[in-house]
């Protein structure tokens, strides 16, 4: 029997639990026991930012007495959670109380449930009842994506779904939103690939096509990449542009070469001098590389030049260290 866990919940074999307990008392109604709760178990023994875990805990004993109502109550952070993230079932005389959770932020959660119960036919005074059991678990930031280095193929598949994979290869492929903060609304979607070894999650590359055909082709081009480069330089390397390099593809593009080497120092740039980078970019006259890293990972993004289609591939790959 499973419900929500805010509904009115009249226990149907509280009855015959009820019953045995009375039986042979003859100076009236025995005092309610509630169940003993056991420890809070959660899904998954490494919990990232962003996963979905699902807390439980179990009763380890019958509760006694003629249970009228039950009102178990999750928090986490001394947050309350709300009902239709959790749920209740009522198995063989004892309960199971479930919760749903996806952490936002890495830190410790504290985690507590308390049931409140009220019962019938109880003596003065013992009509209410309540039991709790907490405790802490860590989130961790994701090594990459909502992913950690050595993860299966089964775990990375849950988590992103819509991979499949690239032939007789241990490559998963598939589209998905980028990691880069804000650039979902910029581009709709990235082509993903997962790279296994030994059964373990080793690599992820994200791939994204930006076109110059537009009415600021070029110049758009150049701040897409600029705007991506700048926030993953904020996340990965607290800012710093030590990580750039500059690969001088044409060395007669003077011009070209000179504000990339701007650029790659982290000087302000022109309208026309971004312009010129982004058409540097798209044609292959430079290359912008930016490598990063942090705790497990090596994040390196970079471009593919594609110059018949007025295009430029952006590539973010992360690696494990």
């Amino acid at each position: 029997m499973i419900m929500n866990v805010r509904s009115f919940l009249a226990i149907s074999v509280a009855s015959a639990v009820s019953l045995a307990a009375m039986t042979g008392c003859d100076d009236g109604p025995s005092a309610p026991v509630p169940p003993e709760l056991g420890d809070i178990a959660v899904s998954q023994d490494k919990i990232g930012i962003g996963h979905q875990i699902v807390f439980t805990v179990e009763d380890q004993t019958s509760v006694s007495g003629n249970v009228y109502s039950l009102d178990p109550v999750w928090t986490i952070n001394g947050n309350e959670i709300m009902d239709i993230y959790t749920s209740y079932d009522f198995v063989n005389g004892r309960g199971r109380y479930t919760c749903y959770y996806v952490p936002m932020n890495a830190g410790i959660m504290e985690v507590a449930l308390n049931v409140d119960m009220r019962f019938n036919d109880a003596p003065a005074g013992e009509e209410e009842k309540s039991v709790s059991v907490s405790g802490e678990f860590e989130v961790v930031r994701c090594d990459a994506r909502n992913s950690f280095w050595g993860d299966s193929v089964d775990i990375t598949m849950y988590r992103e779904p819509g991979l499949v994979k690239r032939g007789s290869s241990d490559e998963y492929i598939g589209e998905g939103t980028s990691s880069i903060m804000g650039l979902s609304s910029m581009i709709s979607s990235v082509d993903l690939t997962y790279v296994f070894e030994n059964g373990g999650l080793v690599q992820i590359v994200e791939e994204f096509l930006v076109s110059a055909d537009r009415t600021d082709g070029y110049e758009y081009v150049a701040e897409l990449f600029d705007f991506a480069l700048r926030t993953l330089e904020t996340d990965y390397a607290g800012g710093s542009i030590a990580g750039r390099t500059l690969e001088q593809l044409d060395t007669d593009r003077v011009e070209c070469l000179s504000v990339a080497a701007k650029y790659r120092r982290g000087e302000s740039l022109t309208g026309d001098e971004m312009a010129l980078l982004g058409e540097g970019l798209v044609k292959g006259w430079v290359r912008i590389i930016s490598n990063m890293s942090l705790d497990n990972t090596d994040i390196e993004f970079t471009t593919e030049a594609l110059p018949t289609s007025s295009s430029v591939n952006m590539v973010l790959t992360y690696s494990r260290r």
